[in-house]
């Protein structure tokens, strides 16, 4: 007899099982009784685009005031890293959160002047002749800047009228893994020209190299001189929460205000527009 009433046992066990489990989820939220459930915390990964702009007024050659200056430098960079949140207040109506992120940033630059017309020999061939005449030849200068980061930055987000739709602010730490510089000195005219080959300047460092046929002399190459290499900005922008259950992405926009200069000898101070996605999981 008893084991012909042991199915119906389950059966209860079974019903009481997950009323059991619902009636433990309702006491969470009763003021009466301590919650014991952690705040969960959203982490993954997070990448975007960098539209970087060096603001700095550079001379082309310091010893020689004829030659031009390079004004505000600009490229295309991006960033990939890993963020973090963390929900501030009550989770169910939490309008506020803290958000770390670490990050490879990428913040380059490129510079470009042009240069005057100069009027130079040129070799020209002529049946089985070689003369030389006097053309005009057109120049250019160019910078192009490397300027790649290890990023660690914490920011405070505030949802603004109980939407999605959210504003963040917070300081950036920066810390340079390259920041290279190459200057060159370029013939773009007349196509059959090029400079002379001096090696006694590449001996004593005036020239670095030529390139293109002579066509290019790489007058720089190298570390920024007096640069430093901690950064220091700050970072502020809008955001928008896409919920999708247990996850959501969060496409953004920002302004990364550099704060500190780039070098001890100029006014150079890195800013950039930064757009980008993260998308978090609830741990």
């Amino acid at each position: 007899m008893k084991v012909r009433f042991l199915p119906l046992a389950i059966l209860a066990l079974i019903w009481m099982f997950p009323t059991d489990i619902l009636a433990q989820d309702d006491a969470t939220d009763n003021p009466l009784m301590p919650q014991t459930r952690r705040k969960p915390i959203y982490i993954g990964p997070t990448v975007g685009f960098n539209r970087s702009i060096h603001s700095v007024e550079l001379a082309s050659f310091v010893d020689d005031p004829l030659c031009p200056f390079f004004p505000n430098g600009t490229a295309n960079g991006f960033w990939v890293g890993l963020t973090g949140e963390y929900l501030l207040g009550n989770v169910k109506n939490s309008n506020s959160s803290i958000i770390a992120r670490v990050l490879y940033n990428r913040l380059p630059a490129s510079f470009d002047k042009e240069g005057s017309i100069y009027p130079s020999m040129v070799s020209q061939i002529v049946g089985p002749d070689t003369n030389t005449v006097i053309m005009e030849s057109a120049t250019s200068h160019g910078i192009s800047v490397t300027y790649d980061l290890i990023t660690a930055e914490v920011c405070y987000k505030l949802n603004l009228f109980n939407t999605n739709f959210g504003i963040t602010i917070g300081p950036t730490f920066d810390f340079a893994m390259s920041k290279n510089i190459e200057q060159t000195f370029e013939l773009t005219y007349p196509m059959n020209a090029k400079f002379v080959y001096n090696q006694e300047a590449i001996d004593n460092g005036t020239i670095v190299r030529y390139e293109n046929n002579q066509r290019k002399i790489v007058v720089k190459d190298g570390d920024i001189e007096g640069s430093s290499s901690f950064r220091l900005g700050i970072k502020a922008g809008v955001q928008y929460e896409i919920l999708m259950g247990r996850m959501y992405i969060v496409p953004a926009a920002y302004y990364n205000y550099g704060i500190l200069k780039l070098t001890d000898m100029e006014d150079w101070y890195v800013h950039a527009l930064q757009i980008g996605v993260d998308v978090r999981f609830a741990l």
